[in-house]
């Protein structure tokens, strides 16, 4: 049955990828490999993905950079310094904040984020780039949070108490010992915190702005701008029958698809190595 259901699992990744490659076709037999780096899109006229994929990975990554000081930190606390019930206790509230629906968090992010944004910067509108990875930043805390947690406890007891001995003090014995042999895991969970992110849509697409250009100058992270999720998000069910319009969309899916499924399994891979 095990096996049966691990070939289930990838006879269905391998049909999703296979339809996407298939209904990319038209766009890129139009547009050519340009696609992918074009910067202009028209909906019926040209279409280019740059400002899109530009999007995706300036969000992610500020995403990242944001989280990854909160994230190990809790990570260390909890798995370190913190009594056994506590730390479950802790533990459960990070899992149960990852199971948050997107909705609610894109909800907050325009109540509070945005609006946080635009009075703290000047700014005439506070829906950018920045809110979009401070947004995400804070729902991938918890993920990134509990995987950590959990490659720092799978570091044998005895490796601390031998560390201990030889005279280390606790925070030495953490940081020089722990952390080290955790590394892979702890690079396992933040690629999984970057998957999940990678393809959040609705509440990047609430916060983003909207605007298919790539700012300039390009590292201006206070404009507007779209990822690749929120384009699909906004354009998909006026697109639906429009083939070319259609086809385009469905080729920044399987760009999305590639990256999201790159770091995934890079993740799933750091992961194993350090159990």
């Amino acid at each position: 049955m095990t096996g049966l259901a691990a070939a289930i699992s990838a006879g269905t990744i391998g049909l999703l990828f296979v339809s996407l490659v298939v209904e990319s076709v038209p766009v890129f037999k139009t547009e050519g490999v340009a696609f992918l780096w074009g910067t202009d899109w028209f909906a019926g006229e040209v279409y280019g993905a740059l400002p899109m994929i530009y999007g995706s990975l300036i969000v992610t990554g500020l995403a990242v950079v944001m989280v990854l000081p909160f994230a190990l930190g809790s990570a260390i606390l909890t798995s370190e310094f913190l009594s056994g019930r506590v730390r479950l206790v802790v533990k459960a509230a990070m899992e149960l904040l990852a199971g948050v629906p997107g909705i609610l968090y894109g909800l907050m992010g325009i109540a509070l984020l945005a609006v946080w944004v635009r009075d703290l910067f000047g700014l005439i509108d506070g829906n950018t780039l920045f809110t979009a990875g401070l947004l995400l930043a804070v729902m991938i805390l918890p993920t990134v949070m509990t995987l950590a947690e959990d490659a720092l406890r799978a570091v044998p007891g005895e490796t601390r108490d031998t560390a201990l001995s030889l005279g280390l003090t606790r925070m030495e014995t953490v940081m020089q010992v722990v952390v080290p042999q955790a590394l892979p895991g702890l690079a396992g969970a933040v690629f999984l915190g970057l998957g999940r992110a990678m393809g959040e849509t609705i509440a990047v697409m609430l916060v983003i702005g909207g605007i298919d250009r790539i700012p300039q100058p390009w590292f201006d992270l206070f404009a507007s701008g779209q990822n690749i999720p929120s384009k699909i998000g906004r354009e998909a069910a006026e697109a639906l029958g429009f083939d070319l319009q259609w086809s385009a969309l469905i080729a920044l899916g399987l760009v999305l698809f590639m990256m999201v499924m790159t770091l995934t399994t890079a993740g799933h891979f750091l992961l194993r190595k350090a159990r």
